[in-house]
């Protein structure tokens, strides 16, 4: 210990000594560790770190994939009658809990907002192991009876938020969702709900189900799948032997629901009672961000990885030159008896203390990014991530800062001792032959610099013009001049009866607005992610076996069509007189009028909704594709229903197009607030926004990859520098001699450069075959171009060979310039 806090004290003051070789070095270090600590916060937390809960290894989640009739929320849900059935028939879980995500709007002294919420079941917090930071948590005694249980629990963050975290919030009434509800208590700090991503700001009990969601209740409705169900192991059972158990279960539970499945085909009876149910792994809980961000965040670690070890490169040539530059120091400490390995470590201890400032350095900047990239998430997608590094994000960036001081330490420490002591000390300065062991391993790094930097140019080239791409698309609708924002009245206490009004009383008060030329209004928005289908039955069609009958459904106003910009093809689009007393109507898109009916005329043919369903539904008009769910989705079959003949209608998102879009905006709020100053405007945003937003994850890669392949290049181009720097310092004497032999100033010249070429030749070669194959990985990120697009390798190669000169032609002109008398002279 006391030789290393002396190794310790030596290497702080040599690196006082060379202040501008340890600042270049850290800031070095500190951009390859920042990049890699700020990449690793976010995939720690939406990919890695399980659920602050109690034993979370122990929580699996059920998904139960295959034949169903009825209506589906989301994937991996279940009826609430099914949930009684896992928690009441199991032998294998010590608790069984369930969940429904859905927002909610909270008044709290006249002042509303739209929150996130979460309907639970009473034993929520119990299975989870998560306890209350003020007040108490829900049991079973609050959810027994429907509508009987008016409690509420906030979020930690959100009581902090909202409240000051005020503790006698606890035992104070406030509104939700139109109904009065009572504070009981606050959830423990760290704890949002189970969804990576969400945060469950307001918590109610699940008996509270039909105030929360006024327009459907399905509680007792087992054709009705919208919870997600999570259950604890008992300890000593299997993830095998739950999956096995409550198979048993599911499979008799189906073979009684399919009893109430009427004029079902055999083959489909056979394979819904033969459902298998997956029991998943839970410790990480649910995560559309995970889904999502998965492949992208992988990439771009693997990205910052190779930008890392460019970084270690750099350093490593750095050290390698200082150690040079103290090889006759090095020798007589040989020759004076000092061990090989006692240098060795002290180089080694020098190297720890510049990654250690390093990762410091880096620290900081993985705090500044982190807030830079949450900063521009979408939504509210990142209300349960954060910037602030933790242990975890500290003890990586230990880790690899640590591994970076092996690396780029222990070669040139070895590489100066490796010498022999007799020839080191008889050693010049200067030599006719500028070269040796040392300056080829020197040369080996920039080719390996360079070829790291070309795998990176490459992926940001690819990843950047599959966003341009992606940006070129035609959506289907004129994006520009297009304002957008929700309401949904039902969670501000509406009854059904009366949103319909409400919904048309704002359209009349936005279509007054000076410079609005058209409004109109859709159930389902474009872009935004969500997506809403049904079984449709059309007439004179006969449905094949497995046959996907399922196309996407959105309920629009009057004038939607004209608002979005969207072509009409043929018939008529939706008036006023298409309310819920007039006879029901649809439009199609143009793939499902080519799907279901050819090159025929779909206006006045027939469809219904429902398996078994009369086809009372007319057709009156055919529109254009229209990519609403992604635009790297190809157009899907649609069915545009007006929304006055929707008897569940709940919510509404406005499209308000007006020359001057950006300036309307408090026109907008003010035209809702005149009819309800309670009613939320909800993500008001211009269309153009909206699209970017949807295109968030590939502008992310795009924005990072670009970075980190200029950040690349750039470190590579320093390390080819220094390195033809160093070599030409090294070559004075022999480059004195050729220009007294009569040597060209452009024949020197080339002769540096040559070296440089013939390096980047090296390293570019090298990467591109890596490029080449790697890239075949990435297939599923990219639009519009093929792995290996040879205008974007050739790009790449044009760029990075061009830098590769530039960097080389400062020392090759320095060459030139050399003195001979002087250069004969130099030792």
């Amino acid at each position: 210990m006391q030789a290393l806090w002396r190794d310790l004290k030596h290497a702080i003051r040599r690196l006082r000594r060379s202040p501008g070789f340890a600042l270049v070095v850290i800031l070095t270090l500190g951009l390859g560790v920042g990049a890699n600590a700020a990449i690793f916060s976010l995939m720690d937390q939406v990919l890695i770190r399980p659920l602050p809960v109690r034993q979370p290894s122990e929580l699996v989640l059920l998904d139960g994939p295959g034949a169903f009739q009825g209506r589906t929320f989301n994937e991996m849900t279940f009826s609430y009658p099914m949930y009684k059935d896992f928690r009441d028939q199991n032998a294998v879980f010590s608790g069984v809990l369930a969940r429904f995500p859905t927002q909610m709007t909270v008044v709290w002294k006249g002042q509303s907002e739209r929150v996130e919420g979460e309907l639970v079941t009473g034993n929520y917090f119990e299975v989870l192991g998560v306890t209350p930071a003020v007040g108490r948590v829900f049991n079973a005694a609050d959810d027994r009876m429907p509508g009987a249980h008016p409690v509420a629990i906030l979020s930690h963050g959100y009581w902090l938020r909202r409240f000051g975290g005020d503790p006698s919030i606890v035992n104070q009434p406030l509104v939700v969702n139109g109904h009065a509800m009572t504070i009981v208590g606050v959830s423990q700090p760290g704890f949002a709900g189970i969804q990576v991503g969400r945060s469950a700001d307001v918590v109610v009990p699940m008996m509270m189900k039909a105030e929360m969601t006024p327009t459907w209740n399905d509680l007792d409705n087992r054709r009705s799948r919208w919870l997600t169900i999570l259950g604890r192991r008992r300890p000593g059972v299997s993830t095998a032997q739950v999956e096995s158990q409550l198979n048993v279960v599911y499979r008799q539970v189906n073979a009684q629901e399919i009893k109430d499945i009427k004029n079902a085909s055999d083959t489909f009876r056979q394979r819904f009672v033969a459902k298998h149910l997956n029991v998943l792994d839970g410790a990480r809980g649910l995560s559309d961000l995970r889904s999502q961000f998965s492949t992208p965040l992988i990439v771009l670690m693997c990205m910052v990885a190779v930008v890392l070890l460019i970084a270690c490169v750099n350093v490593a040539n750095l050290l390698l030159a200082r150690a040079t530059s103290r090889q006759r120091e090095i020798a007589l400490r040989l020759a004076l008896g000092a061990t090989r390995s006692r240098i060795v470590s002290e180089q080694f201890v020098e190297s720890l203390v510049l990654a250690m400032a390093g990762a410091a350095i880096g620290l900081v900047l993985a705090m500044w990014t982190g807030s830079l990239l949450l900063a521009t998430l979408p939504g509210n997608g990142a209300s349960t991530l954060t910037a602030t590094p933790d242990l975890r994000v500290v003890g990586f960036t230990l880790a690899i800062s640590l591994l970076t001081a092996l690396a780029c330490g222990i070669a040139p420490a070895l590489a100066a001792t490796r010498s022999a002591v007799t020839s080191a000390l008889k050693e010049e300065a200067g030599s006719v032959a500028g070269g040796g062991r040392q300056a080829r391993l020197r040369r080996a790094l920039v080719v390996a610099q360079v070829a790291m930097s070309m795998l990176l140019l490459a992926g940001a080239g690819l990843f950047a013009r599959s966003l341009y791409n992606l940006r070129s698309v035609n959506p289907g609708f004129q994006v520009d001049s297009l304002l957008t924002f929700n309401v949904d009245p039902s969670l501000n206490g509406y009854q059904p009866e009366h949103v319909l009004s409400l919904f048309e009383r704002i359209q009349q008060e936005l279509s007054a607005i000076p410079g609005v030329r058209d409004v109109s209004m859709a159930e389902v928005g474009v872009l935004t992610g969500n997506q809403w289908g049904m079984t449709v039955r059309v007439e004179g069609y006969t449905r094949k076996e497995d046959e996907d009958m399922n196309p996407t459904v959105d309920g629009v106003g009057t004038r939607y069509f004209s608002t979005m910009g969207i072509p009409l093809v043929a018939g008529r689009e939706f008036t006023e007189k298409d309310t819920a007393s007039a006879p029901k109507v649809a439009i199609i898109n143009q793939t499902m009028a080519h799907y279901f009916y050819g090159d025929n005329n779909p206006i006045g043919r027939r469809i219904g909704f429902g398996r078994d369903a009369d086809t009372t539904i007319e057709i009156v008009g055919v529109v254009k594709d229209v990519r609403a769910l992604q635009l790297r989705d190809q157009p899907v079959r649609c069915v545009y229903l007006p929304y006055r003949q929707d008897a569940s209608l709940t919510s509404l998102t406005y499209y308000v197009r007006s020359a001057g879009v950006s300036s309307i905006g408090a026109s907008v709020r003010e035209a809702v607030q005149r009819i309800d100053p309670n009613l939320p405007i909800v993500d008001m945003k211009t269309m153009e926004a909206q699209v970017g937003e949807s295109l968030y994850v590939e502008r992310l890669v795009a924005i990072l990859s670009v970075a980190f392949g200029g950040l690349a290049v750039l470190l590579a181009a320093i390390g080819l520098y220094g390195v033809m720097s160093y070599a030409v310092a090294r070559r004075t004497r022999e480059i004195g001699i050729r220009m007294a032999l009569g040597a060209e100033r452009s024949g020197v010249l080339w002769m540096v450069l040559r070296e440089v070429a013939l390096m980047a030749i090296l390293g570019i070669v090298t990467g591109l075959g890596v490029a080449v194959y790697l890239t075949r990985q990435v297939r599923s990120v990219l639009f519009g171009l093929s792995p290996g697009d040879p205008a974007t390798f050739a790009a790449a190669v044009a760029c990075l060979f061009l830098v590769a000169l530039l960097a080389g032609f400062v020392p090759a002109r320095r060459a030139t310039a050399i003195d001979p008398t002087l250069a004969l002279r130099s030792e």
